[in-house]
């Protein structure tokens, strides 16, 4: 459902009800650096509906290479990655309108911190967007500050029979800047509220849903998406090298 309020500041909200999925495609390359790809896809109610798989919101293909510093710290960077944003459904034309094309490079830090009841982490983004805003071929670029504080913890229990299950809650702020955004009268981007909890299905793959409210200002400055997400990551590790086979090494002669 998606509903307009107009307050007491001259500011216009927008509610909106949609689903975010995500498949994780991961690989170790060395013991410290990993390989990962990430599809994504987003939907939306549209009308007056409940249905949030309605209408499309966002498509993307995203690569990205980890390096395990140390055992708290990880740096990140994603050589490449293609999105297709749809604009929020505020009026029956926004149906008609065609998806933003984006292609993104992004640097990221993150440094964990492991205490006795619960795991505590920073995370640092910054990334190159360019982006084809008027759907003309005419690419401007800017640069997207992200920052996430996240608590994770960890539940060991006998009635998980070994699995791995984890509740976590993170906030993360989201600061623009650059060509593309230099005339806009805003310079936050959203705010991301995220509730959910991650279990390993297999050794291998793991779910993650959660519960995700995301408050977005458009580029206007009075008007602000106020976003109810279900969003769901199914992950997948070790794709290849599970399937390669140990080195076989001869016993020693016996005598």
């Amino acid at each position: 459902m998606t509903l307009c309020i107009a307050t007491g500041y001259s500011q216009t909200i927008y509610h909106h009800n949609v689903f975010w999925g995500r498949i994780a495609l991961g690989d170790k390359i060395t013991d410290r650096l990993r390989t990962e790809v990430w599809l994504q896809h987003r939907s939306q109610s549209a009308d007056e509906s409940s249905n949030i798989f309605q209408a499309p919101q966002y498509n993307s293909y995203w690569l990205w290479f980890n390096y395990r510093v140390s055992d708290n710290l990880k740096v990140s960077l994603s050589p490449f990655g293609y999105f297709e944003t749809y604009t929020l459904y505020t009026k029956p034309s926004d149906l008609e309108r065609p998806p933003v094309k984006e292609f993104r490079y992004t640097v990221r830090l993150e440094h964990e911190q492991k205490f006795r009841f619960f795991n505590y982490s920073n995370r640092y983004s910054m990334e190159y967007r360019v982006r084809d805003l008027t759907n003309t071929g005419d690419y401007q670029p800017n640069w997207r500050f992200r920052y996430m504080a996240r608590l994770e913890k960890p539940i060991k229990a006998s009635w998980l029979k070994g699995k791995n299950l984890s509740l976590i809650v993170y906030d993360e702020v989201m600061l623009q800047f650059g060509k593309a955004v230099r005339h806009n009268p805003n310079v936050f981007d959203q705010n991301r509220l995220y509730a959910g909890f991650s279990y390993g299905i297999t050794k291998n793959i793991k779910i993650t849903p959660a519960y995700l409210f995301v408050i977005q200002q458009r580029n206007s400055g009075n008007e602000f998406d106020y976003v109810n997400t279900l969003f769901v990551v199914l992950s997948f590790d070790n794709l290849i090298s599970q399937f390669r086979k140990q080195e076989q090494h001869p016993k020693s002669p016996q005598g």
